[in-house]
């Protein structure tokens, strides 16, 4: 599901950001329409209510969209925004010259800061770009000796957003660097402006019909969620022309979610701006075949591509990659639930990100391109009854456990997948890459 990190940092699944400084004239973007998107991340994403505190992450080169959105949240109630600032390059340096002893010991200030604002039930956003090679050539071991001490300080707040105990929403902005990785031409200013028409159409903002419209998507994921919950479905079953052969279980009690949720105290808000896709859990130890990639996954701040997964009892017993094996190797071996999934998600091959023909290098959008799978934790909420369980009890009810969760698209226009329902029918869940729902 979702690009699952509102911190926008260095915490197990994400490449860093790094972005150029974007200042927002009135000749290519209009102001209007830059402010009608942080309203539609603020009230549709985080759902800011009146006196609450929003948290934004986001790159110290963004400072300008940044201040958009903090006034667009004022002008709607906001108590405070917070901005925890973030630089690509710095973090860079950091990775290759700190004291390894810095890296295995994040500061005290850094869980204090996040709980303090989870104790608030404050609003989280963060806003990203795409940045492939961010971190390449640091050695693959001191960005996983940062990101598993980051993550081990920081899991209480990664439980909250797992649980939906708070609001939160993760969104792009447009950057030069990443206009390039496009291949948009022209002065800075007309890359930045085309790769803002683009995005905010795949956001279903800008440039749509009235079919496709924000509101109008969110009726269609509410309907195929509720198709397959009716479902209660036992098993997948992917089969593909490129060689993926997997048999999934998925728990008794499982829900798929999509789109609009709830928080615990019962904020509707969406956590990704754009989504496709429909999600759900996976029996963590019920998965068995073989998968191949079909896109290639940004993992901090390095690209793996052309990569599979071999599936025992749940369990990857072996992996390969024709390009970043190092760092597919650092991955699954986080610990021991990295080495299983937590999340199996759908996304029609026809949707308008993937008929975009686009590699975005950015997860938030090629997740909602293609089907995907997740190693790591699962998320809570898609099992009937979960609130309040220990880890130890959702393991027991199929649910896995992890410090990631790293989302990687298998989708393709030749897939297939069945559905078994636990009263024994075979159902079409997918045809040639076309949902049947």
């Amino acid at each position: 599901m979702k690009e699952k990190n509102p911190t926008g940092d260095t915490i197990g699944h994400l490449s860093r950001i790094f972005t150029i400084n974007i200042e927002y004239k009135e000749n290519y973007m209009n102001q209007d329409t830059l402010r009608k998107y942080a309203r539609t991340l603020l009230q549709s994403g985080v759902n800011l209510q009146e006196n609450q505190t929003l948290v934004v992450s986001v790159d110290v080169e963004n400072k300008d969209f940044a201040v958009i959105v903090t006034e667009e949240a004022y002008r709607l109630g906001a108590k405070e925004v917070v901005v925890n600032w973030r630089s690509s390059p710095i973090t860079r340096q950091r990775l290759l010259h700190a004291k390894a002893t810095v890296l295995e010991n994040p500061a005290n200030w850094i869980p204090v800061f996040y709980e303090q604002y989870i104790d608030d039930k404050a609003a989280f956003l963060s806003l990203i770009s795409a940045n492939p090679n961010a971190l390449t050539g640091i050695p693959t071991e001191r960005i996983s000796l940062q990101s598993r001490n980051l993550n081990k300080v920081l899991s209480f707040y990664h439980t909250a957003i797992m649980n939906s105990t708070v609001t939160w929403c993760v969104a792009s902005v447009p950057t030069v660097l990443w206009a390039d990785l496009l291949g948009y031409k022209g002065t800075d200013e007309e890359k930045i402006d085309q790769l803002w028409q683009t995005l905010l159409k795949l956001c279903r903002i800008e440039g749509i019909e009235p079919k496709d419209t924000y509101k109008h998507h969110m009726a269609k994921l509410r309907h195929r969620r509720e198709a397959l919950n009716k479902l209660d479905l036992k098993a997948l079953r992917y089969t593909c022309e490129n060689g993926t052969d997997l048999l999934l279980e998925l728990p008794e009690g499982h829900i798929w979610q999509g789109g609009e949720e709830q928080s615990k105290d019962g904020t509707v808000f969406n956590a990704n701006i754009p989504t496709e896709e429909v999600f759900s859990a996976p029996q963590y130890n019920g998965v068995n075949g073989v998968v191949y990639s079909t896109k290639p996954l940004i993992y901090q701040g390095n690209t793996i591509s052309d990569f599979s997964f071999t599936f025992k009892e749940g369990k990857i017993v072996d992996y390969t990659a024709n390009e970043g094996l190092d760092v597919l190797k650092e991955l699954v071996e986080t610990d021991e639930g990295s080495l299983y999934l937590g999340e199996v998600a759908l996304v029609d091959h026809y949707s308008p990100i993937s008929q975009s023909n686009q590699i975005f290098y950015e997860t938030l959008f090629d997740e909602n391109a293609s089907c995907h799978l997740a190693i790591g934790a699962a998320y809570p909420t898609c099992l009937k009854n979960s609130d309040g369980l220990s880890e130890e009890e959702l393991k027991e009810r199929g649910l896995n456990h992890s410090l990631t969760h790293v989302d990687f698209m298998i989708g393709h226009e030749k897939m297939n997948i069945k559905g078994y329902t636990r009263d024994g029918q075979e159902v079409d869940i997918m045809v040639d890459g076309h949902l049947q729902f």
